[in-house]
């Protein structure tokens, strides 16, 4: 099954919102620098019992690392530093801007990711963190406990939004 773009942003939104699960993706993104999107799409295809090997979840990582380098990265450290200096309103429309960075970075990861083949099984965690040379034992345990909540708290029926 080919994930579309909206199907992703949709399920990033409702993950976002899981308890833990936006504290963890931004631990690992300036621990570790693993895009939370990359992340998001590794949990989004174990959902739907897709599984990458790690040098696929590289190349993945690698489709939308000079669009991050380049543009996002930049963006969210701008929007950081004005977080305390801009009105409220304004830094809302910063984080509007980045929103739509976002998707740009996961429509990249779609586009490439169209052009892999897919397992029927893996261990799409294990292969997403080594592909950013992270060691999944080396992480703290509560970071590692709230990655693997996130991995196995998916359905394996997919909500009507999903279902392509």
């Amino acid at each position: 099954m080919q994930i579309t773009a909206e199907q992703y942003w949709q399920f990033s939104e409702r993950v976002w919102q899981q308890h833990g699960a936006r504290q963890t993706a931004l631990e690992l993104q300036d621990q570790h620098g693993l895009e939370p999107n990359l992340l998001l799409l590794a949990l989004l295809l174990e959902q739907h019992g897709q599984f990458l090997e790690e040098g696929q979840f590289r190349l993945l990582r690698d489709a939308q690392a000079q669009w991050c380098e380049k543009m996002l990265a930049p963006y969210r450290q701008l929007r950081r530093l004005a977080r305390n200096n801009l009105p409220t309103e304004s830094y809302q429309q910063m984080l509007e801007v980045e929103l739509v960075m976002e998707k740009r970075s996961q429509q990249l990861m779609l586009k490439a990711l169209n052009h892999l083949r897919v397992q029927s099984s893996g261990d799409n965690l294990t292969a997403c963190l080594r592909a950013q040379d992270i060691d999944p034992l080396a992480l703290p345990g509560p970071m590692l406990e709230q990655l693997t909540h996130l991995f196995r708290s998916s359905e394996p029926d997919l909500p009507d939004t999903l279902a392509g």
